[in-house]
């Protein structure tokens, strides 16, 4: 008969970590903490220096706004600029008359003589009046005529119908002379500036 021993010392298994790990895991955390600490001291001192930088930069901005305030004038109108602003207006209207005359003087120019006499002719009586002079310049914007006419009546109807004519139509004529010569007849002279000496050279 074999004796079986059923009572075994029951061996307590050891847990947990070892010193070594221990001291490792402190070592760690130590080292992480030294390095979150350095971190937030660069990163407080960082931010210093902005602080100092920004309040620096204010002061210097209050420094000048300062400066600008003390030199700074209230802008006045000047009494002379209406003045000033109506001649130039003045001045204006006058150049635009002046280059209107002178497109209007241009288009005589190039259309010639020719528009004028034609209707010199078309408005001319039948008998009766007669022209003796026709003077024309500046592009017929310059025009004198000298005639004849046998009734006074006449006159009036030759100037009215002239001044239906389109090419003729709105001129203005700045003297006319009206006599009688030795013949008895009606000697006329309708010029569209005043009688000059030299003018019926």
């Amino acid at each position: 008969m074999q004796n079986v021993n059923l009572y075994q010392r029951e061996r307590r298994q050891q847990g947990g970590p070892r010193p070594r790990q221990l001291l490792l895991g402190a070592c760690v955390l130590a080292l992480a903490l030294a390095s979150h600490a350095a971190w937030q001291g660069w990163n407080l001192k960082q931010r210093a220096s902005d602080r100092q930088l920004a309040e620096a930069q204010a002061v210097s901005a209050e420094a000048q706004l300062a400066a600008f305030k003390a030199n700074y004038r209230e802008p006045t109108l000047d009494t002379r600029l209406p003045a000033q602003l109506a001649e130039r207006e003045a001045e204006n209207r006058q150049l635009q008359r002046l280059a209107t005359h002178l497109r209007a003087l241009d288009g005589q120019l190039r259309s010639g003589f020719a528009p004028v006499l034609t209707a010199l002719a078309d408005r001319h009586p039948p008998r009766g009046l007669w022209l003796t002079r026709i003077r024309l310049q500046a592009g017929g914007s310059d025009m004198l005529l000298r005639g004849l006419s046998q009734d006074q009546e006449l006159l009036p109807l030759y100037l009215e119908s002239l001044g239906r004519s389109k090419t003729l139509q709105g001129r203005e004529f700045g003297s006319f002379d009206l006599q009688r010569d030795d013949s008895g007849l009606l000697a006329f002279r309708l010029a569209s500036r005043a009688a000059e000496e030299g003018d019926d050279e």
